[in-house]
């Protein structure tokens, strides 16, 4: 919780610096990418997976690598780090309902409660919640992000029938790797040169993003949920908008305005709501 907390602040950081969405992605993913390889090989691959399969999991991999951290990226770059964490807290929100569409869990009365709480607080964070002035240019990031929001959401609905056949860590570990490969066509010679100006501090920044957050996060997690309780593991997903407001305060000096705390108590109780 706490590395993917700290993920937010170093995306600001890396993106006030300077460097291009994709160039984030990409460095992320190209440190991240040997080590789930080995865990893809470890786990012991996927043995027994259809055509169909392959295309869940290739959409899988699009949505969670190249549209979520592109559009996070992105975002991010127009809006501070807290708010976008406070904003993609509601991904749970959005898988439930992508989830409902797809026949695979049902609809209630609470849950349409705690959802509209939770797109009300969205509404909050985006409209006012970044202590910005209202315009065009404040309002893209932040939309950027919730974009980001709905292709984890995605991502979540596509891989929960492969789980069921496979090994999560096997499902993580290939989805991560052709998300990778769908992010190298957008490198270029400004990539190269990017990365070899870098200095020690944002390369420490990718090397975490990388490690800790990708695929130290991504595996650790996996393996948690085989000795917590999946209701126990959802408690410690609301704790990461608060620990990433509190993480862009201290080290971005980022404010923390009164509508951002509404707009994420809307969320966060929303999503605990329907859930």
């Amino acid at each position: 919780m706490l590395a993917w907390a700290g993920a937010f602040s170093a995306i600001k950081r890396l993106t006030d610096d300077g460097i291009a969405a994709p160039d984030i992605a990409i460095g992320r993913y190209l440190v991240a990418g040997p080590g789930f390889g080995v865990a893809l090989w470890l786990s012991g691959g996927l043995p027994g997976l259809t055509r169909r399969e392959l295309g869940r999991l290739v959409a899988a991999g699009l949505f969670v690598v190249a549209g979520y951290h592109l559009a996070l990226n992105r975002g991010e770059a127009d809006t501070s780090a807290g708010a976008s964490a406070v904003i993609v807290a509601v991904a749970p929100g959005l898988t439930l309902l992508l989830s409902v569409g797809a026949g695979l869990e049902h609809f209630s009365r609470r849950r349409l409660a705690g959802l509209a709480a939770a797109f009300a607080g969205v509404l909050v964070v985006v409209l006012l919640g970044s202590g910005q002035s209202l315009g065009a240019s404040s309002v893209s990031g932040p939309l950027l992000v919730v974009g980001a929001a709905g292709t984890f959401a995605a991502y979540n609905v596509l891989v929960k029938p492969l789980v069921s056949r496979h090994s999560p860590i096997a499902v993580t570990a290939a989805a991560s790797l052709i998300g990778t490969l769908a992010l190298l066509p957008l490198s270029s010679r400004a990539t190269a040169s990017d990365a070899t100006g870098m200095g020690l501090g944002p390369w420490l920044l990718v090397l975490y993003l990388g490690v800790v957050c990708t695929l130290g996060g991504y595996i650790f997690w996996t393996v948690g949920l085989r000795r917590v309780d999946p209701s126990r593991a959802v408690s410690f997903i609301y704790g990461i908008p608060v620990a990433a407001v509190t993480i862009g305060a201290l080290t971005l000096g980022e404010p923390v305005t009164a509508w951002l705390a509404a707009g994420g108590l809307l969320i966060v109780g929303g999503v605990a709501l329907a859930q």
